[in-house]
């Protein structure tokens, strides 16, 4: 699961700024970029400010955090078969 890498993703699909989101978000620029990359791990509440801030679901969120390392070897093809589409239907606008 890398949550802050989709983060990062749905920011960038978005056209949003590491600093537009972080204000959005009410959080420093520098705890934005330390949850991007990994660094640190955001609160529940936080998380719900940058999914609020990016204006879609906190699901959205968990479905484009998890990575194909989190799926078990028997799921993986139906994981890419299904979940890659999904992610890209999901962020059009």
């Amino acid at each position: 699961m890398d949550l802050g890498n989709a983060i990062k993703t749905l920011r960038k699909q978005k056209k949003i700024t590491q600093k537009q989101l972080a204000e959005l978000s009410e959080i420093s620029t520098n705890a934005l970029c330390s949850i991007e990359t990994g660094q640190s791990f955001p609160s529940m509440a936080t998380i719900g400010k940058i999914c609020s801030s990016l204006n879609v679901p906190e699901s959205y969120l968990l479905l484009f955090s998890i990575t194909e390392d989190d799926i078990p070897e028997g799921k993986k093809i139906l994981y890419r078969t299904l979940c890659e589409p999904l992610k890209e239907e999901l962020i059009r606008e």
